[in-house]
């Protein structure tokens, strides 16, 4: 874990090494991605993609930090930071744009946001609709998980 990591309140969620997904995610804290990721992150603190992690897709957070490899969009409130090796195709939206010597990066910067751009960042509940009740297979089925791991 990076001394940024911690400055920012510690990791609140991990995505590691081996780690192959795709979809959408949404996470309140801080992530970090070692592993391989296809779609859209959306994160309310810090977006850390480490060596070995891969996006490809869309990122948005507060701050994103770059060390492995990302294809796409990628929008940070505060700052967007490349660090040495990291691997940037795609374009980029934020106010403070950090590229250490050794980064490649190919693409577009915009230095400034729109209200639709500030809208994009809002990390929350994405649906104020009450949630429909899961079918009783799902909840048989999520009790015998539980009952598996509690072994």
């Amino acid at each position: 874990m990076s001394k940024r990591e911690t400055v920012n309140g510690g990791l609140n969620s991990l995505l590691g090494t081996g780690v192959d997904c795709q979809g959408t995610a949404r996470v309140e804290g801080t992530l970090r991605l070692d592993g391989t990721f296809r779609g859209n992150l959306e994160v309310g603190d810090t977006l850390v993609i480490g060596q070995t992690g891969a996006l490809e897709g869309k990122a948005y957070g507060r701050e994103v930090i770059i060390a492995g490899r990302f294809k796409g969009e990628v929008m940070g409130t505060e700052q967007v930071e490349l660090q040495k090796g990291a691997r940037l195709e795609g374009d980029v939206i934020t106010r403070s744009f950090v590229i250490e010597p050794g980064v490649y990066f190919a693409g577009n910067c915009k230095m400034e946001f729109t209200e639709a751009d500030e809208a994009k960042l809002k990390v929350g509940p994405k649906s104020t609709k009450p949630a429909s009740k899961p079918k009783k297979s799902d909840d048989e089925g999520d009790q015998a998980v539980l009952r598996s791991l509690s072994k």
